[in-house]
């Protein structure tokens, strides 16, 4: 499997998600968690792990997708399976399924090297002019 080079998004960015591994088909995405990623009761707020595995299951995408093409998720199924209590989230993910139009995935989370979620998400192709900028 070869490394794949791949920006990272602009909420991304905002995040702090960084891309540690991109090759064919899969990714591990990292996130260091500080205070405004916690929610009021002092977890890691759900939609911060959902990004994450968004995030992790678009770049194993991007990284196969065909030329000219874009990506978009149609659907994300997230399960939480214990809070982390670590420091820092990894998010493994890998395409199970590249079709003509669709892209499954897995993605797992990891906090201490523990599983805490598992995730499955669907990605269209779309031509990139139709893409927002």
């Amino acid at each position: 499997m070869s490394e794949v080079k791949l920006p990272s998004s602009p909420y991304g960015d905002f995040l702090g998600i960084q891309i540690k591994e991109a090759a064919a088909g899969s990714s591990v995405c990292h996130l260091e968690l500080k205070d405004h990623h916690m929610n009021t009761g002092g977890r890691v707020h759900g939609g911060v792990l959902t990004s994450l595995t968004d995030t992790a299951a678009g770049v194993a995408v991007r990284s196969i997708r065909p030329e000219g093409k874009s990506s978009a998720t149609t659907d994300l199924s997230i399960s939480f399976i214990r809070p982390p209590l670590g420091k820092t989230l990894e998010a493994h993910a890998e395409v199970i399924h590249a079709g003509k139009r669709l892209f499954r995935t897995e993605i797992s989370v990891y906090s201490d090297e523990k599983l805490i979620a598992k995730t499955n998400a669907t990605f269209m192709l779309v031509d990139k002019n139709s893409a927002r900028n």
